[in-house]
C-alpha cells in the first residue's frame, strides 16, 4: 500500500527530477488508463473511452460498489477494488493514466496522490474544492511536467474556436461584459439530515475522506453532495467551468479584483438557491475592464434577450453576449455561438471566419498529451485558475457579502473570514496527503 513515507520521498525527488512516461509510446501504441470512481460521472468516463482505439482498460476503483455495477458487467476482465491507493498498488506500473470522477472534496486527494506516483491525471471539474488546493494541484503539474487534464469537455469543442475566430474579425465589436448560467440548482435545507444505516457495498468512510466524520445519510449521495458546502460547491461549481469557459477563455481573463452577490441568502451548509454574481476583471494589455455576470435560481435568472426569436428556445443554461454590433448566444458546455436575431445571423453569413474545426477530442486530447503528441487544452494552469475564479464567489456567497481582491497576490482584501475560506477545513486523520 502506498503510504505516507513513500508520498515523501517521492515529492522530494520531484524536486529536481522531471518524471517521464514508463515507455516511449509509439503512435499506435495503447495506453493502460485506470478509473477512480467507475459510477455515475465515472460510467461516463467509461463509456465515452470503451472503444477508443488508444485506450486499454488497466483497473476500476470505486467506493460504491453497487455504482460501479455497469462499468464491471461491461469489463468483466478489469479488476476492482474500493480504495485507489491499492489499485495504484497493485496495478501502478502498468498504469499510463488515471482518471478521476469523484465529488470535490476528494478532487485534491485523489488527485495529488496519482500525481506523485508519477501518473498523468484527467480529472473532473472543478478542479478542487477550494482555492488552496487548486494552486497546489497548478504547482504539482509544473513540477511534474505530467499530463493533466480538467474536465470541461467544451473547451475542445468547436465553440470557443469559433468565438474568438469572431471576435478577432470584430463581428461582435467591442465587447466589455458577457452573461453566464445554469438551470440546474443544488441547494438544500440548512439542517444536518438524521442517521442511515450505511448501504452494503458503500465504504462510507473512504466516500467522506479527507472531510470531517459525519454520520451516513442518503441525502448526501448519489449527486447530491454537490448542495453540500463541505463535499460540493453548489450550482456555480457544477457548471461555471463549462458555461463561463468561453469568455474566461477568449477574453483571456484571469483574477478578477472584485466580486459583488446577490443571493437568496447565506447557508451554513449548503448554498444559496438562487443567485446573481458580477466578477469585475481588470483591464489588461489587449482589452479594457471586463465584467462576467452569473445567474442561477429564479429570482435571479437572466431574462430572455429580446434579440432572441420568439420562436427559438432560450437555453437552461449558457452564454450570452452583447457587442457593439452583435449579440451572441451559446448553449452549456462552450457550445456553438449564434448571432441572433436568425436574421442578422443569415445577413453575416458571408463575412463569418471559416474556422477549422477538426481536431482531438477532451479525451483523446489528454491521451495524445500522455503520449507526448499534443497538449492539455485545459491543463491545470488553465483549469486551476478557471476554478479559483468559480471560489472567489462561491467564499462572497458563503460569508454573504462582496469582495475586493488583489490581482497581483490572487489574496482578498481586508476580509480574514473570507480569506480563511481559500484554504478550507484541515483534512482528516490520515487523509492528507
Amino acid at each position: 500500500m502506498i503510504n505516507r513515507r513513500h508520498f515523501l520521498s517521492q515529492t522530494a525527488a520531484f524536486a529536481g527530477i522531471q518524471i517521464l512516461p514508463r515507455s516511449v509510446f509509439g503512435a499506435n501504441e495503447k495506453l493502460s488508463i485506470a478509473f477512480i470512481g467507475a459510477g455515475g460521472k465515472g460510467w461516463h468516463a467509461v463509456q465515452s473511452l470503451q472503444n477508443n482505439d488508444m485506450v486499454n482498460f488497466a483497473a476500476f476503483a470505486d467506493v460504491h460498489e453497487n455504482r460501479a455495477a455497469e462499468a464491471r458487467k461491461a469489463n468483466p476482465g478489469v479488476s476492482f477494488v474500493s480504495d485507489f491507493r491499492k489499485m495504484l498498488d497493485q496495478h501502478g506500473k502498468s498504469i499510463d493514466g488515471v482518471i478521476i470522477s469523484t465529488p470535490d472534496h476528494t478532487h485534491h486527494f485523489n488527485g495529488k496522490t496519482c500525481l506523485l506516483a508519477g501518473k498523468p491525471i484527467y480529472l473532473e471539474k472543478p478542479l478542487t474544492h477550494n482555492i488552496a488546493e487548486a494552486r497546489d494541484l497548478m504547482a504539482l503539474e509544473q513540477q511534474t511536467k505530467l499530463a493533466c487534464q480538467m474536465g470541461n469537455q467544451g473547451h475542445s469543442g468547436g465553440g470557443i474556436l469559433m468565438l474568438e475566430e469572431w471576435v478577432k474579425a470584430g463581428i461582435l465589436g467591442d465587447v466589455t461584459e458577457a452573461h453566464c448560467w445554469a438551470g440546474p440548482k443544488w441547494s438544500v435545507t440548512d439542517a444536518r439530515p438524521a442517521e442511515e444505516p450505511v448501504p452494503a457495498g458503500l465504504d462510507w468512510n473512504q466516500w467522506l475522506g479527507p472531510a470531517a466524520m459525519v454520520p451516513y445519510s442518503s441525502k448526501y449521495l448519489p449527486a447530491t453532495w454537490r448542495a453540500w458546502f463541505e463535499f460540493g460547491n453548489g450550482t456555480l461549481g457544477d457548471w461555471a467551468c463549462h458555461n463561463m469557459d468561453a469568455p474566461y477563455s477568449v477574453w483571456g481573463l484571469d483574477c478578477p479584483r472584485r466580486v459583488e452577490v446577490e443571493s437568496s441568502g447565506p447557508s451554513k451548509l449548503s448554498f444559496p438557491a438562487t443567485v446573481k454574481i458580477t466578477y469585475i476583471f481588470p483591464a489588461s494589455a489587449t482589452r479594457g475592464e471586463f465584467k462576467l455576470h452569473w445567474y442561477h435560481g429564479t429570482d435571479h435568472a437572466l431574462r430572455r434577450p429580446p434579440e432572441l426569436d420568439a420562436a427559438r428556445a432560450f437555453p437552461d443554461g449558457g452564454t450570452l453576449i452583447h457587442g457593439s454590433k452583435a449579440t451572441v448566444l451559446m448553449g452549456t458546455h462552450a457550445g456553438t455561438p449564434r448571432v441572433i436575431p436568425e436574421a442578422k445571423m443569415q445577413g453575416l453569413a458571408t463575412s463569418l471566419p471559416k474556422v477549422n474545426l477538426k481536431r482531438s477530442s477532451h479525451w483523446d486530447n489528454w491521451l495524445l498529451a500522455i503520449k507526448g503528441q499534443e497538449t492539455c487544452r485545459s491543463n491545470f494552469a488553465y483549469g486551476g485558475r478557471l476554478t479559483e475564479t468559480m471560489h472567489f464567489a462561491n467564499i462572497a456567497l458563503h460569508v454573504n457579502r462582496n469582495l475586493t481582491i488583489d490581482p497581483a497576490t490572487r489574496s482578498i482584501i481586508g476580509d480574514e473570514e473570507a480569506s480563511a475560506l481559500m484554504h478550507g477545513p484541515a483534512a482528516r486523520e490520515g487523509w492528507k496527503v
